[in-house]
């Protein structure tokens, strides 16, 4: 058994070897058998017979695990550098966004059984109260062996009923719990951030139509509170649960689509970009043309409910045989609700940088830039302006019978009517 390997699994099928190089990279090369699955790790590695060097498997490996600090802090727990992006994944690896699984040589994902560590109110309490030090549930048990990208603290939960659990030895998720994060007096340093998160999702939910029947916009949610403390329950899209069992789904954000070291946009640098992102889904997609309009439609609502945050890691793409299509909306927060929160785009949208210096006629140019004609393009934004304008009150209205109203809630309202009308020209 090499120390200097990893398996990559997939579905019960092992895809990939990765190979260290010794200075915290690897090299991946597909298995033989991959060559007869018909899909792929990500629309920059297709199944080929050579390995991908570091330089080029890099992004997608690193957008397995977290960012920065929470890395970081995962690597202290375990006395690894935060760099080694092997060591990292080797332990922890088992279970990632998406339908990856990273094991060392000889071990089977299929051998071992979904165990979970189902919490009490006290320890659930003691798991959020921890994140900031002790990241994804590590506190609670030291083979919570889970990973997600991102930097919010979030704690990853099996949910069974009301009751919630951390997950053993690779067990997959069902669920991500977002609690608000809190200044040192109490106060939410972001107030009423699970609150609008619920609020943004719904309001994607209701107003952008779905290109097929059944087919899921935005992630589903619901608020709860813990010991007095705000918090978002998300249900994760990249998990299904077949005959009691969880099973995973493929998927990577559009860093890892783009092999982009930024999920911002840098004036000076092409990526990432909402048009490189639309290239990605022409040029992968079984329905290009179903899957941009989706975009468009994803960015009209978002940037009507006053999301500055949708950038590349916030756009997802879910993989099946060769083919790609859209995530559901996940991460959508009315940022602009508050004054101290920058209200620059983290993606540009027809050369503009700032929300509200934003115009009709700049968002339908960005539209244009990805090969759209110009009237789908303005069919495709005022389908999501009208329907946004008609689901408003009823979403607040729900927010209103249903416990989670704030004051921040109506701060969002009255910004989200002023763009619909602002963008509608």
């Amino acid at each position: 058994m090499s120390e200097d390997e990893l398996w990559l699994w997939h579905g019960g099928q092992q895809v990939a070897v990765l190979t260290s190089d010794g200075l915290g990279g690897a090299a991946l090369r597909y298995t033989p058998e991959a060559r007869s699955w018909g899909s792929f790790l990500s629309v920059r590695l297709p199944v080929r017979e050579e390995s991908y060097p570091w330089v080029q498997c890099r992004d997608f490996l690193d957008g397995l695990l977290p960012e920065d600090s929470v890395r970081s802090q995962l690597a202290v727990k375990e006395r690894i550098p935060g760099h080694d992006t092997f060591l990292m994944l080797k332990a922890y690896g088992r279970d990632c966004a998406g339908a990856v699984q990273v094991l060392p040589p000889g071990q089977n994902p299929e051998s071992s059984p979904q165990d979970t560590r189902w919490l009490n109110d006290g320890e659930l309490q003691q798991a959020i109260t921890s994140l900031p030090s002790a990241p994804l549930g590590t506190s609670i048990d030291q083979n919570v062996r889970v990973s997600l990208g991102g930097l919010q603290g979030k704690l990853l939960v099996v949910r069974r009923g009301e009751v919630l659990g951390v997950p053993l030895d690779g067990t997959p998720t069902t669920h991500i719990l977002k609690p608000a994060l809190l200044n040192e007096d109490g106060s939410e340093v972001w107030p009423s951030i699970a609150q609008l998160e619920l609020l943004g999702l719904s309001l994607v939910g209701a107003s952008v139509a779905a290109p097929q029947k059944k087919r899921q916009i935005a992630a589903r949610a619901e608020m709860l509170t813990i010991q007095g403390r705000n918090a978002i329950l998300v249900e994760r899209f990249d998990r299904r649960i077949v005959d009691g069992r969880v099973i995973r789904i493929h998927q990577e954000d559009m860093c890892q689509a783009l092999g982009s070291r930024n999920k911002y946009q840098k004036t000076a640098e092409r990526l990432p970009s909402l048009q490189a992102i639309a290239e990605v889904l022409w040029e992968n997609s079984a329905s290009p043309v179903v899957e941009r309009n989706l975009l468009a439609r994803y960015l009209v609502a978002n940037l009507a409910i006053g999301n500055c945050d949708m950038h590349a890691r916030n756009i997802g793409i879910l993989i099946d045989k060769n083919t790609v299509q859209l995530t559901p909306a996940y991460d959508v927060v009315p940022t602009a609700t508050w004054k101290q929160h920058d209200t620059e785009l983290s993606l540009h949208v027809g050369g503009e940088l700032l929300l509200e210096d934003l115009t009709r006629g700049q968002i339908l140019d960005e539209l244009i830039s990805w090969g759209m004609p110009l009237k789908l393009a303005t069919a495709n934004m005022d389908l999501v302006l009208s329907s946004l304008r008609k689901e408003l009150p009823r979403v607040v209205e729900a927010s209103e019978k249903e416990g989670w109203h704030t004051d921040e809630i109506d701060v969002a309202t009255r910004g989200i009517n002023e763009r619909i009308v602002r963008f509608s020209g």
